[in-house]
């Protein structure tokens, strides 16, 4: 299983965008999904300490898989998050 989300411009823009994102995901493992909300979570807080004019580029991105996937044993996480200022030079 696996899920992503991404999104670039105006952080205000971006926040409305991710978790609007976030909230489209459906997965069938309710550890990862409470993964994606935390992820989610993060990325809100991150996003509320920039300026309504500040740029900024998001991406998250996880997957769940298993050691042994024929008994489902062995259950891990991978989870990647950036989250960054754009600087626009003229």
């Amino acid at each position: 299983m696996s899920w992503s989300v991404s999104a670039a411009g105006k952080a205000a823009a971006v926040r409305d965008e991710i978790v609007r994102q976030i909230s489209a995901i459906k997965l069938t493992d309710e550890g990862e999904m409470e993964t994606v909300k935390n992820v989610g979570i993060t990325i809100d807080q991150a996003l509320s300490t920039f300026g309504p004019d500040g740029l900024v580029r998001v991406e998250a991105s996880g997957h769940m898989g298993y050691k042994d996937w024929n008994d489902k044993s062995g259950a891990f996480q991978q989870v990647t998050s950036t989250i960054a200022p754009i600087h626009l030079t003229v």
